[in-house]
This record gives C-alpha cells, sequence and structure tokens, in this order.
C-alpha cells in the first residue's frame, strides 16, 4: 500500500471533492481518481460512494479512514525522528585513526579545529590501520586515518602527511658508544620490540627491514604491543630497541631518553592516508573536517 494513495484518499474526504483535494495536494484530479481506484483495488472493497452531488464513506471507508490517519502520523513520526536524528548527527564527525596519527597528531589537530569550529564534535575510535580500514568499509565511520592504504576500490584514499620509520634504542652507554652508526650483524643480536600485525608502523618496519637484509621472522621479540606509546614506553626502559615512526618517537627524542639511528641507502619513508568509502556521502561537517585536515597536515608536516 503507497502512503501517497492513502494521503489523497484522506484529501477527498476531508474536502468532500476530487478537485479540491487534487488542488491543495498539487496534483491533477486524475492522479487523485487513480490513486483511489488503485487503494480500493488492493484493499478489495470500495471506499467512497460518489454521486452527482456528494461523496461519502462507505461502510468499508469508515472503518479504513481512522487507520489510514493513523499510517500518516505514523509517517509524520518517523520523518521527526530521523530528522532530530539527522540534526544530533550532523553535528558529530564519527572517525576511525591509527595509532601515530591517532596520539600524535589528531589531539593537535583537534585543539586547532576547535578553535575556530565549536558547533562540531568528533567520536573517535582507535585500532591499527585494519581496522580503521575495515571500520570505513563496515560503514562504522565516515573518516578514516592510518598508515595502509587498500586495493579495495571502494575506499578513496590520500596521503595526508609523510612520516619515517626510524630505530631507537635506550639512551645507554652501549648504543650512545656507536655513534649514530648501527652495526647490522649487531642489530641481528638485538632484542626487539614490535607493533602487532595489521600496524602501518609494522608494515612499514618491515619493509626496512628488508632493506637492510635482516630476516623479521628470524629477529629476536622481546614484546609486542597494539600501540607505538606502549612501544615507546618500553624501549625507553630499557626492554629492547624498536623500528618506530618518527612521529611516535619525538617526545622521546626531544627529552633524549631514547637514541635515533639511521640507514643509509634505504627508503625509510612511509605515509599516513585520509580515507573514506566512496559510496557514503559524507555529511556536511565531515566535508569541513577534511578540508581542515588538509590544511592543518600540510602546514604542519611540509
Amino acid at each position: 500500500m503507497r502512503l501517497e494513495y492513502v494521503r489523497s484518499f484522506i484529501g477527498v474526504v476531508n474536502y468532500k471533492s476530487f478537485s479540491l483535494a487534487a488542488k491543495y495536494l498539487y496534483l491533477s484530479q486524475p492522479t487523485i481518481s487513480t490513486h483511489i481506484k488503485q487503494l480500493e483495488s488492493e484493499l478489495g472493497v470500495q471506499l467512497l460512494v460518489r454521486s452527482t452531488k456528494d461523496i461519502v464513506l462507505s461502510e468499508e471507508g469508515r472503518v479504513f479512514y481512522p487507520f489510514a490517519l493513523q499510517l500518516l502520523e505514523t509517517e509524520n513520526q518517523a520523518l521527526e525522528q530521523l530528522n532530530r536524528n539527522e540534526n544530533e548527527a550532523g553535528r558529530v564527525v564519527s572517525m576511525a585513526v591509527s595509532s601515530v596519527p591517532g596520539n600524535y597528531m589528531f589531539p593537535q589537530f583537534l585543539a586547532s579545529f576547535r578553535a575556530k569550529n565549536m558547533d562540531i564534535s568528533f567520536k573517535v575510535s582507535e585500532g591499527d590501520s585494519g581496522n580503521v580500514l575495515q571500520k570505513i568499509l563496515n560503514y562504522d565511520v565516515e573518516i578514516g586515518i592510518g598508515g595502509l592504504t587498500s586495493g579495495n576500490d571502494k575506499i578513496y584514499s590520500e596521503i595526508l602527511f609523510e612520516d619515517e620509520i626510524i630505530l631507537i634504542t635506550p639512551n645507554q652507554a652501549k648504543y650512545r658508544n656507536l655513534n649514530g652508526e648501527f652495526p647490522i650483524e649487531q642489530l641481528r643480536r638485538e632484542w626487539f620490540v614490535i607493533r602487532e600485525l595489521g600496524s602501518g608502523t609494522k608494515t612499514a618496519s618491515e619493509n626496512v627491514e628488508e632493506g637492510l637484509k635482516l630476516n623479521h621472522a628470524s629477529l629476536h621479540v622481546a614484546a609486542q604491543f597494539e600501540s607505538s606509546e606502549l612501544v615507546r614506553r618500553a624501549v625507553e626502559a630499557g626492554g629492547g630497541v624498536a623500528f618506530i615512526s618518527r612521529t611516535a618517537a619525538k617526545e622521546s627524542l626531544d627529552k633524549q631518553k631514547v637514541l635515533e639511528f639511521n640507514f643509509e641507502n634505504v627508503n625509510t619513508k612511509r605515509q599516513i592516508y585520509l580515507m573514506y568509502h566512496k559510496d557514503r556521502k559524507l555529511s556536511v561537517v565531515s566535508e569541513r573536517t577534511i578540508e581542515a585536515l588538509r590544511r592543518y597536515c600540510a602546514e604542519k608536516y611540509s
């Protein structure tokens, strides 16, 4: 049963005229007549009794009329609730972020963004880059930021900013004595603190390890963590060495709690990506957020 049929029926009953119903419903009189015929055909009863002078409800029409009103009232209530939810959701941006941008970029962006956009708030979930991609594909979030892209053609991605993978060690004499150059043979004997599978940092670190001809499967692993923050703290405490994002290691490097080692002739660059589902219509506030993220990262990381 189509609601436009019901709406035409109520209009004819209320105005006691096909022509007046057509006028106030902004339809043609033949359309109103067709709607009534279709409705009567679907219900299998005659709803209106027509005469040259008047239009009255049939017995079945009197039974159906209050239910018709209830149908339209239910429609109105549903639309009001949807509009209310849209207005409330329209001020909230749902995001998924991986460890590095979530801990070391987004909090600073939030402070900058909210200074000019007090009407917008965020619902942010954190996970590894694989989780971010999955949340986008499942329509759980509108925007994702992570260190991995997807071969899935449903996901749009662009480089938000560039990062770098470095080796950090505890600030201890045996590492200071290396004078910034870490022998590969010695590195093979070290105990490593690593990220979990699915992490963009883990994937980028393995690319560096391959460039150094290290077999990551045979490295000595002291611990595996779900965030770069825990990796950084573990290295600070002397729990091992780690390949880690420079962005994630910045605080420890600034405070000289860890030492940094770089390797010539090895590509240590990695990208952080902005992503969203191509088939999803982004909200206006999400589009505003994306533009602000682009400007912020262009200024901060250029």
